[in-house]
């Protein structure tokens, strides 16, 4: 089969399609002739070496498709069945494995649509981020970064389908504010004037919710314009830049709070509570409520393309590659 392999760490130019043999599912598992996967930041940190893979890797984490093989242990699915899954890795190529517990049976013509492979990342996290960790209210500000971003795309459409206010956010440049502001936020702001604007917003209280994946100085930032019992939430690290935070006495001090979020970490840790959310993700998507901001279906060929935009931080919304047709490749 074809995939997506990463040999070294590095640039762009080590990310290569190989040939490689089929991989089978263990036990808990089931194989995915895969029809789309997305491409995801932690893609990008994995290749450099700064997150979970280990060379040689194949990277990706959500794929849809058709079971092709199904584990030892493994109930309630058939092959040729249609699915979504949260791989955990080894996306990229013709067959993947994904633990079943993080496989959802989608309807066909889910599956025929390029989201269903960029569902499984994104809209989760939205969901976790603005539901469970920030428990974000109608009537409270929030301030996503990143806006044009895949998890910034979906968080403002999961903010209206909740209720909550129209939400602030950041992005770099007009056509990424202007990609933001066309899937339904108020304002957005750029990374390096954002405090003042949002302060002057608030008339100086700050906002009750803060979803920050950049790091480095822009969470520097956002920790001085949070309002009392205001919760700032990190779920990434785009900017490399040291992990700092707060001592606890400023926080006690400033009565704010500050959490964090990996999907990865948790799914690996607690797959039994990522997959309902992974189950109201597809219902979301599916009827439509959701819109995941698909704007690029390259082939497998293109990886390194897709990789290069995601590090320069010139992509808006998701990147999906088309990998086959479901039936796979035997």
């Amino acid at each position: 089969m074809r995939a997506v392999v990463v040999e070294e760490y590095g640039g762009p130019d080590v990310v290569r399609l190989r040939e490689r043999p089929e991989p089978e599912p263990g036990p808990g598992e089931v194989s995915i002739e895969v029809r789309y996967a997305a491409m995801n930041f932690t893609d990008v940190r994995n290749r450099i070496g700064d997150g979970l893979g280990r060379v040689p890797f194949v990277p990706g984490v959500e794929v849809s498709g058709r079971v092709r093989k199904v584990g030892a242990g493994v109930d309630g699915f058939g092959v040729g069945q249609t699915v979504a899954a949260l791989t955990r890795g080894r996306a990229h190529a013709e067959v993947a494995t994904a633990p079943a517990a993080l496989t959802v049976p989608i309807p066909e013509d889910l599956a025929a649509r390029p989201e269903s492979g960029a569902m499984f990342v994104t809209v989760p996290v939205a969901l976790m981020l603005l539901r469970d960790v920030s428990r974000a209210a109608p009537g409270e500000t929030v301030l996503v970064h990143s806006a044009a971003g895949g998890v910034g795309t979906v968080a403002v459409q999961i903010a209206a389908v909740d209720g909550l206010d129209p939400l602030l956010g950041t992005a770099g440049g007009a056509a990424k504010a202007e990609f933001a502001k066309r899937h339904g936020y108020a304002e957005v702001y750029e990374y390096e004037t954002f405090g003042d604007a949002v302060l002057e917003r608030t008339a100086g209280r700050g906002v009750d919710v803060v979803l920050d994946p950049i790091g480095g100085a822009v969470r520097a930032t956002s920790f001085e314009v949070l309002a009392p019992l205001g919760r700032l939430v990190t779920y990434s690290n785009i900017s490399r830049a040291k992990e700092r935070a707060p001592d606890a006495g400023w926080l006690r001090e400033r009565c704010v709070a500050y959490a964090g979020l990996s999907i990865g970490q948790l799914s690996g840790r607690s797959p039994e509570r990522v997959r309902p959310v992974l189950e109201q993700a597809a219902r979301l998507v599916g009827d439509g409520s959701v819109d995941v901001g698909v704007t690029a279906v390259l082939p497998l060929e293109e990886a390194a393309s897709a990789h290069r935009l995601y590090e320069e931080r010139a992509a808006s919304g998701k990147i999906v590659f088309s990998v086959g047709n479901g039936a796979g490749s035997r």
